[in-house]
């Protein structure tokens, strides 16, 4: 199974509706979701800070702030494609 990593961070707005709609789509495009704070680790901080939250298959950033929700499930299904 493909994983999902979900770079965030608490009281997160933004945050909170892309994990519900990650955990939403998981069931649906069959992948497993990985949580990363970034406020936890200082080069995660630097690098997506501004852009939290942050979606990535690998290396791959698949979406970042603003999400667009509807948008998400399209990205997603395309990158798990090529995989």
């Amino acid at each position: 199974m493909t994983e999902v990593t979900f770079y965030t961070r608490r009281q997160c707005g933004l945050c909170d509706d892309a994990a519900a709609e990650l955990r939403r789509l998981s069931g649906e495009l069959r992948f497993s979701i990985v949580e990363r704070d970034i406020d936890g680790d200082a080069d995660l901080r630097a690098r997506y800070n501004d852009v939290v939250p942050v979606i990535a298959i690998g290396d791959a950033v698949i979406a970042h702030a603003p999400i667009d929700l509807a948008a998400l499930r399209t990205a997603l299904a395309s990158a798990l494609v090529q995989r």
